[in-house]
């Protein structure tokens, strides 16, 4: 279970982040902080892996109490000031959120740090995760099992083997970033495809088991090779 904490200078910003967290049991709450002092004292008395953080806290700065710390737990900030992102990864943030908080880059960011802090640090290859599919409610999806993921709309339609299917809200960019970019290949601007399930692949479409299939997109053509290339002993690479 991964320990964490919260420091925000509101108390309302900090209860939104923890109501946020309430029913994830993969993560156990510590404490919370309305001032650096009070962190401080969080990190010396408990053993953290994980921080929420707004970056400007009264008059103090947090990246600069941040910088000072010997021993820094992962980090995800969460500010009203997006002016601070490129400095906040300056720190290796986690992840950079700006308020108000929209759900969908919160569980982003907290599937990052799941997978890093849980599954990386036991040195396994990532084979699986967890995507929101309800209010309170989170499914286990082995890569293996997944086809391809379209878009629709706000959400996207995780196609599975056996002729299963997930509906997750979630925007397409933000699970290509969580899924390992070795496998899966976006290759139309509402496709992401499971190079490791494909069954044939030109440059105008890609066949899956099943018959079903997803188109290419025109400024894909070069993921199309790169796949190819990579993967096949009967083309030559160029150069």
């Amino acid at each position: 279970m991964i320990k964490y904490a919260v420091l925000d200078d509101d108390a309302l910003a900090i209860e939104e982040v923890e109501n946020l967290m309430l029913n994830d049991n993969r993560f156990k709450k510590i404490g919370h902080a309305t001032n650096l002092h009070q962190l401080e004292e969080i990190l010396t008395n408990h053993k953290l892996q994980l921080v929420f953080a707004d970056i400007k806290i009264g008059n103090d700065n947090f990246l600069d109490f941040w910088n000072k710390q010997e021993q820094r737990p992962e980090l995800i900030l969460i500010t009203s000031y997006p002016e601070y992102a490129i400095n906040a990864f300056d720190h290796n943030a986690l992840h950079f959120i700006t308020k108000p908080i929209k759900a969908e880059g919160f569980y982003t960011a907290i599937e990052r740090a799941y997978r890093k802090l849980t599954l990386h640090i036991a040195s396994k290859e990532l084979t699986f995760f967890f995507l929101q599919t309800g209010k309170n409610k989170f499914t286990r999806v082995a890569f293996d099992e997944i086809l391809f993921v379209e878009a629709e709309g706000e959400y996207l339609k995780i196609h599975l083997v056996d002729d299963r299917e997930l509906l997750v809200y979630k925007r397409l960019k933000s699970l290509l970033q969580e899924l390992p970019n070795n496998r899966f290949k976006q290759t139309h601007r509402s496709y992401i495809i499971n190079i490791t399930q494909i069954d044939s692949i030109d440059y105008h479409e890609t066949t899956f088991k099943g018959n079903k299939s997803v188109p290419v997109g025109k400024t894909y053509k070069s993921v199309i090779e790169e796949i190819l290339l990579g993967n096949s002993t009967s083309i030559a690479k160029k150069g």
